[in-house]
């Protein structure tokens, strides 16, 4: 199976068992996020540009370097204000960030969204986690 066909199956799987509505799966070149597949909402699309950049995002560039998950709503009471304006352009409330590695190599990141405040449980972010462990044994 080609990476991008991987890809875009563990976006949909991501989606459809963390009850989500949205999956974005970036890949990391220097500090620039580009997005390489996604599972959006029909007739949308989570590309908002060109990419981004890892510094601008201080919550992004933490899963990255730390490579733990991270979860937010924006009914939470502190919110990064760069990770909610861009959910808020979205149309999303939640997000679990998760890095992903592909074999031994530092790749990209993993971003699920819901359209409502609910925030991600700790079994998400299990599921979550296993998921992508699977989808990084079968691109290596």
């Amino acid at each position: 199976m080609r990476l991008l066909d991987l890809l875009s199956a563990t976006a949909s799987e991501l989606v459809h068992c963390l009850d989500a509505d949205g999956c974005a799966i970036s890949r990391v070149i220097g500090d620039v996020l580009i997005l390489v597949a996604e599972s959006a909402p029909e007739g949308s699309t989570l590309q908002l540009g060109q990419g981004y950049l890892v510094p601008d995002y201080p919550r992004t560039q933490e899963v990255l370097a730390t490579r733990e998950p991270y979860t937010l709503t924006l009914a939470d009471d502190v919110v990064d204000p760069e990770e909610a304006s861009v959910l808020r352009e979205l149309g999303f409330q939640s997000l679990l960030m998760l890095p992903l590695d592909l074999g031994v190599n530092r790749w990209g990141l993993v971003e699920v969204y819901r359209s409502a405040p609910r925030p991600f449980s700790t079994d998400d972010v299990r599921i979550a986690t296993e998921i992508i462990a699977k989808a990084s044994a079968q691109a290596a």
